[in-house]
C-alpha cells in the first residue's frame, strides 16, 4: 500500500540510501515472522491491526508536528483516509495476522510481494494504464511463479496449507486495489506524511469497530506478558518503518525505493528461517525467481512510461 510521495532527491552521502534501503527491507521483510509470533501467541488478528496502527498513527502525528505541517481534514481527504485505511490496512494486515499462523513467514513474504504485478493487472483492467508487452510478460512470469509457489508438496509443506496459501492473497490484492485507488483519488498538493497518518488513523478506527463487534478486541494492559510486549514492538517498528521509507524517498526518490521488494522478500525468507526454521524448497527459490523477474519487468515498464510522459510534456 502507498500513499505516494514522490519528494525530489537531495544530494547525500552515496552509501546513506543503500544502508537505509537495507534496513528497511529487512524491517519490512520482519513483518510475517512478527505476525506469526503474535498469532502464535493467540492475539487476535483484528486486535492486533488497532494496536499496530494506532501506535503507526500517533507516531506519525508526532513527525507531522515536528515537521509543522499542515493536517487537511477536509471530505475528500476523510474518504481517501477511510478507503485506504479500511482496505489498504486494515483489511490486508489482519488477513495477514491469521493467515501467517497456518503457513510459514517466509512463504508470505514471496507472496506479498507480487502486489506491483497484481497493481498493474488491475490498472489495465480498469483502463487507468494501457497494456504494455513488457509489463504483460512481467505479469505472466509473476502468474507462473505464484503457481509454484501454491503448489503442494512443492512450496506449502503440506496439502493443508493450500486454503490459508490462497487466503493469503487477499493482501496483496487489497494493497492492490488501494495502490490504484491512490493514483486517482490522492488529493492534490497533500503531504504524502499526512495521508499515511490518517491512513492510520482510519484503519485503527475501522479494526477497533471490527474487534468490539466480533469481541476480537484485545486489552494489552489486562495481562502484559510477551505478546503484548511483542505488539508494542510491531507498532514501534512500523512507525520505524514509515520513517525510513519517507526519508529514502526524500533522499533518493520513488523510483530508487521501488528495489526494496527485493530485500524485503529475501530478508522475510532469512527470518523465517532464524526465527521457525522454516527452510523453503527448491520450487520456492524457483518461484522467487519468477516472481522477481516478473516484478523487474512491471517496474521497468513503469520507469519507460513515465520517461515517456515526461519527454512528451
Amino acid at each position: 500500500m502507498t500513499t505516494g510521495p514522490q519528494a525530489a532527491p537531495q544530494a547525500t552521502a552515496p552509501f546513506l540510501p543503500l544502508f537505509l534501503l537495507l534496513v528497511l527491507g529487512s524491517l519490512w521483510g520482519l513483518s510475517p515472522a512478527f505476525t506469526k509470533f503474535l498469532a502464535l501467541e493467540g492475539l487476535p488478528a483484528i486486535g492486533v491491526v488497532f494496536w499496530q496502527t494506532l501506535i503507526a498513527g500517533t507516531g506519525l502525528l508526532f513527525m507531522c508536528r515536528i515537521r509543522r505541517v499542515k493536517i487537511a481534514l477536509d471530505r475528500k481527504h476523510l474518504v481517501f483516509f477511510a478507503v485506504m485505511g479500511s482496505v489498504g490496512i486494515a483489511l490486508p494486515n489482519s488477513n495477514m495476522v491469521f493467515v501467517v499462523g497456518h503457513i510459514p513467514a517466509g512463504l508470505m513474504s514471496v507472496i506479498i510481494v507480487t502486489a506491483p504485478v497484481i497493481t498493474y493487472v488491475v490498472a489495465v483492467a480498469i483502463r487507468l494504464e494501457g497494456l504494455d508487452i513488457r509489463r504483460a510478460a512481467g505479469v505472466l512470469l509473476g502468474l507462473v511463479g505464484v503457481g509454484f509457489l501454491v503448489l503442494p508438496e512443492g512450496s506449502l509443506p503440506t496439502p493443508e496449507m493450500l486454503p490459508f496459501a490462497l487466503l493469503a492473497f487477499i493482501t496483496p490484492i487489497a494493497w492492490a486495489l488501494t495502490n490504484v485507488y491512490a493514483e486517482a483519488a490522492r488529493p492534490s498538493g497533500a503531504d504524502p506524511m499526512v495521508l499515511a497518518m490518517g491512513t492510520m488513523y482510519a484503519a485503527a478506527i475501522t479494526a477497533l469497530v471490527a474487534s468490539l463487534a466480533t469481541g476480537s478486541f484485545h486489552p494489552i494492559w489486562r495481562d502484559f506478558d510477551i505478546g503484548e510486549q511483542a505488539l508494542i514492538a510491531y507498532g514501534l517498528v512500523t512507525v520505524a518503518t514509515f520513517f525510513l521509507y519517507f526519508t529514502v524517498v526524500a533522499l533518493s526518490g520513488a523510483v530508487y525505493l521501488a528495489q526494496v521488494g527485493y530485500i524485503t522478500t529475501l530478508m522475510g525468507l532469512g527470518w523465517g528461517a532464524w526465527f521457525y526454521g522454516e527452510e523453503p524448497s527448491a520450487w520456492v527459490w524457483l518461484a522467487v525467481v519468477l516472481v522477481f523477474a516478473g516484478l523487474t519487468l512491471v517496474n521497468l515498464g513503469k520507469r519507460r512510461q513515465m520517461s515517456a510522459k515526461k519527454a512528451s510534456d
